[in-house]
């Protein structure tokens, strides 16, 4: 990871409090997808085949990858930054859109302040929470207005990603980070369940993003 990119993604957690003392860390589900510690890395990916598109005529997204990423946050005492990139592509568009947050694991992520859960596909309280930034192209220019927000989970062992969506999220594409485009996801793009892949299934993400 290049220093531009530690740099931003401590700077969002500065802006969202998505960082956690190392020494202080509680164990969680997450650990199983990447384990806490400086450099660690993780790829999830899922392509959807024809058949699947074929019976979810409503569904738009027709694959996805998220890109985990662990760095040092400097302070005292240290802390661990948790980077998440994702990329999806849509039915119809060659182009793959890109967003970059950071994520936290929190005991009441699905909560708002009235108690009223907030994602309704995602059944638990708990969970990882990841907050988008509103301007991906974060090296040059970081906004502290959310660019949206999902929730990550584990699946079944630690080889399984659920990755939950809103309603929206603020993305780019890599031709112009500079140009952030709304995307809305209906009813049928709210919930994907990826899996493990060898890291370089992700590069095309950490490259977008980070170069």
């Amino acid at each position: 990871m290049t220093r531009r990119m530690v740099f931003a993604l401590a700077s969002f957690a500065l802006l969202t409090g998505f960082c956690v003392a190392a020494a202080a860390q509680a164990a969680s589900p997450l650990d199983d997808l990447i384990a806490p510690k400086p450099g660690n890395r993780a790829c999830f990916t899922r392509v959807y085949d024809a058949d699947h598109l074929r019976k979810n005529p409503k569904q738009a997204v027709t694959s996805m990858a998220v890109w985990f990423a662990y760095d040092k946050e400097q302070g005292s005492p240290p802390g661990l930054v948790l980077g998440l990139g994702i990329a999806i592509h849509r039915k119809g568009d060659p182009q793959p859109l890109f967003a970059q947050g950071g994520c936290a694991w929190d005991e009441k992520v699905n909560l708002d302040t009235s108690d009223r859960r907030m994602i309704g596909e995602f059944k638990k309280d708990a969970g990882g929470g990841c907050m988008m930034s509103a301007r991906p192209d974060v090296f040059e220019t970081l906004s502290a207005e959310e660019g949206g927000y999902l929730i990550v989970d584990r699946g079944r062992d630690g080889n399984t990603l659920i990755v939950y969506l809103k309603d929206y999220l603020t993305m780019v594409k890599q031709a112009d980070r500079a140009a952030p485009i709304a995307i809305d996801f209906g009813a049928a793009d709210r919930v994907f369940l990826l899996r493990r892949a060898p890291a370089k299934e992700c590069d095309f993400v950490e490259r977008a993003l980070t170069r």
